[in-house]
C-alpha cells in the first residue's frame, strides 16, 4: 500500500507539472528546462544527505520510520502547492521564481519518502525466493499507483480544474502511504550496528565498480520513462492530434501491461535468471521507442505504449532484486547494511537524467521552434515524435551496450 501511495502521489506531479505551467500557465519551456537542471542538481545533493542519516538514525521505532511519518505531511502538502499557483505569482517572471521553489521543496519531500521506503526492500525480503515474489508484488501496486496517478488525472483536471486534483490525491495516497508506513516492521539487528562516517558509508559504494557501471545504464533508462511522462500530454495535443482524454487512455495501457506483466516477469527471472530478463525487457523499451515514433494514431500510439508497459514491468521487477544483491554483496564483505546509501547513490547518479530531459526541451525549441502552448512553432507535431522516439531509442541502445557486460546471474555484487 505504501508503495501505491508514493507512486500515485508523484506520478501526478512528474506527469502533468510541464504541462501545466508551459500549456495553461504560459511558462517558456527554456524557463521549464531551467528549472529542471537546478532542482535536479539540488535533488542529487539531498539524496545523499537523507541516505547518510537515514542509515545512521537509531530509535525505538527503526531507522526509516521517523523519517517516513515525518515526511508525508510535507510531500502531500507541496503537491497541493505545485498547483495551487497563487494569483501574484502567474506573470512569468513570478511564475519562475515560484516554480522552482515550490519544485524544489516537493523534490525534497519525495527524497526523503522513496529513499527511506526503497531502502526498507532489501532488509524485510532477504532470500532470493522471497525478493523474487516480493518484488513482484511491490512493483505490481507501485505501478497500479502509477496508473491511477497517470491516468486519471486528465479526466479530473478536465472537468474540475488542477487544484481539486491534487487535493484529492493528496487525500487518497495520503492514506495509503501512512497506512503503509505503520504496517512495516524494520529488522532490529539493523540498529545494532555502530553509525559509519561519511568516508565510511560512501567510500566502499564508491569503489564498486560494478555497481557504477549499472548506475550508468540505469540513468538512460530513467531517462526513457521519465521523457515519456513529461511527453505524452504534448504528443496526445500535437501528434495524435486527440484529447485529453487520449492520455488517460495512454497511460492506462501502458500501467496495465507493465502490472499484469510484473508475476510473469517474476516467473522469469526466476526461471532464465536476472540478465537474460534484463537484458531482453532494456530490447521491449528499445522497440517501443521505435513504434512510438512511427506512430500517427491512436492503434499505434498504443501498440507502443503496450511495449512501454512490458519493458517497465521487466527493467524494475529485476532492478528491485539486483539492487538488493549489491546491498548483499556490501554487507558481506563489510558486515554493515548501507541500503539508503546505495539507493541514493544510485537516485544522485540517476539524476544527470534530468539533465538530458532539460537538453531534449531545449531541443525542442532549436530545432522545431516549440515554446510554450501560447507559441508552439510551426511543427509541434514533428517536435514531440523526435521527443518520444529519437533520444529514447539512442539511450536505450547505449543502456543494453552497458548492461550487458555485466552479470547479474552470479550476483555482480563486489569490487573487481
Amino acid at each position: 500500500m505504501g508503495s501505491f501511495g508514493l507512486e500515485s502521489l508523484y506520478k501526478v506531479f512528474a506527469g502533468f507539472y510541464v504541462f501545466y505551467y508551459t500549456e495553461e500557465l504560459g511558462l517558456a519551456i527554456t524557463a521549464a528546462a531551467l528549472i529542471n537542471v537546478i532542482y535536479g542538481i539540488w535533488d542529487a545533493i539531498d539524496d545523499l544527505l537523507v541516505g547518510f542519516l537515514s542509515d545512521n538514525t537509531r530509535t525505538r521505532w527503526g531507522r526509516r520510520k521517523p523519517w517516513l511519518l515525518a515526511g508525508l505531511p510535507f510531500y502531500v502538502g507541496f503537491l497541493i502547492l505545485v498547483y495551487a499557483v497563487p494569483e501574484p505569482f502567474r506573470q512569468e517572471s513570478r511564475l519562475f521564481w515560484y516554480a522552482l521553489g515550490i519544485f524544489i521543496l516537493f523534490e525534497a519531500a519525495h527524497t526523503v519518502m522513496s529513499v527511506n521506503y526503497s531502502a526498507l526492500f532489501p532488509e524485510l525480503f532477504q532470500s532470493f525466493k522471497a525478493r523474487a515474489r516480493a518484488s513482484s508484488t511491490f512493483q505490481g501496486l507501485s505501478m497500479a499507483g502509477e496508473l491511477v496517478g497517470f491516468a486519471a488525472p486528465p479526466f479530473i483536471y478536465a472537468r474540475f480544474g488542477f487544484v481539486p486534483m491534487a487535493l484529492s490525491f493528496a487525500a487518497i495516497s495520503g492514506i495509503a502511504l501512512f497506512v503503509g508506513i505503520l504496517r512495516n516492521r524494520e529488522d532490529p539487528n539493523a540498529m545494532k550496528v555502530p553509525p559509519l562516517g561519511l568516508k565510511g558509508a560512501f567510500g566502499e559504494v564508491l569503489r564498486n565498480r560494478p555497481f557504477l557501471l549499472y548506475i550508468i545504464a540505469v540513468t538512460f533508462l530513467v531517462y526513457v520513462p521519465a521523457v515519456y511522462t513529461l511527453g505524452t500530454p504534448f504528443w496526445v495535443k500535437y501528434t495524435l492530434a486527440a484529447s485529453p482524454q487520449v492520455t488517460s487512455l495512454i497511460f492506462a495501457t501502458v500501467f496495465i501491461v507493465a502490472i499484469l506483466s510484473a508475476s510473469v516477469w517474476g516467473r522469469f527471472v526466476h526461471g532464465f535468471g536476472i540478465r537474460r530478463c534484463w537484458l531482453f525487457s532494456v530490447g521491449l523499451m528499445a522497440a517501443s521507442a521505435i513504434v512510438l515514433g512511427i506512430a500517427a494514431n491512436l492503434v499505434l500510439g498504443a501498440l507502443g505504449a503496450a511495449l512501454v508497459g512490458a519493458s517497465m514491468g521487466g527493467i524494475r521487477i529485476c532492478h528491485q532484486i539486483i539492487v538488493a544483491n549489491f546491498v548483499d554483496g556490501d554487507l558481506q564483505r563489510t558486515g554493515h547494511r548501507r541500503e539508503g546509501v546505495y539507493y541514493s547513490v544510485l537516485r544522485v547518479i540517476g539524476k544527470f537524467s534530468k539533465i538530458l530531459e532539460s537538453l531534449a526541451l531545449v531541443l525542442l525549441s532549436l530545432l522545431f521552434g516549440y515554446v510554450s502552448g501560447e507559441n508552439p512553432g510551426p511543427h509541434p507535431a514533428d517536435a514531440f515524435r523526435f521527443l518520444m522516439s529519437v533520444i529514447p531509442l539512442v539511450l536505450t541502445i547505449f543502456a543494453w551496450l552497458i548492461a550487458s557486460r555485466l552479470s547479474f546471474d552470479q550476483q555482480a555484487t563486489s569490487s573487481p
